[in-house]
C-alpha cells in the first residue's frame, strides 16, 4: 500500500506568516519561517568549522533577508550594528538561537523586590 501526504495547506500556511520590522524609517517583511533557501546557502558558505565566513557573510544575509529588503537596506547606509541587531532578532525568531530572557534587574520596574517567602 503506498502513502500520500499533501503538504499544500501547511505550505499556504506557512506562506501567509510573516516577520515584520522597522528599519531606517522603513517596514520591511521576510517570511515566518526560515526559508530551506538560507539553510542551504548556509551549508554551502561554511566553513571546516561550520561557520559563515566573512568573505561570504553577505550573500547569506542576502539569501536570509531577500535581494530587495537586502539591497534597500544597503543602500539606506543602514549601520552593521543594525544589521547585527537585526540578525540575531530574526534568528530568535526562527528559533535558530534561544530568545533572550530579560532578567530580573531588567524586568522590574521602580526597583520591586520580591517578598520573602
Amino acid at each position: 500500500m503506498s502513502s500520500y501526504k499533501n503538504f499544500d495547506k501547511a505550505i499556504e500556511e506557512a506562506d501567509q506568516a510573516e516577520l515584520a520590522f522597522k528599519v531606517a524609517g522603513k517596514e520591511y517583511k521576510v517570511p515566518g519561517q526560515l526559508p530551506a533557501k538560507v539553510v542551504l546557502t548556509q551549508l554551502r558558505l561554511a566553513n571546516d568549522l561550520g561557520e559563515v565566513g566573512t568573505k561570504n557573510i553577505g550573500e547569506w544575509l542576502e539569501a536570509l533577508l531577500g535581494k530587495e529588503v537586502y539591497e534597500d537596506m544597503l543602500n539606506r547606509n543602514v549601520s552593521w550594528a543594525i544589521l547585527e541587531e537585526l540578525l540575531m532578532w530574526l534568528l530568535q525568531e526562527y528559533g535558530v538561537i534561544p530568545k533572550e530572557e530579560v532578567s530580573d534587574e531588567e524586568g522590574s520596574e521602580g526597583g520591586e523586590e520580591e517578598a520573602p517567602k
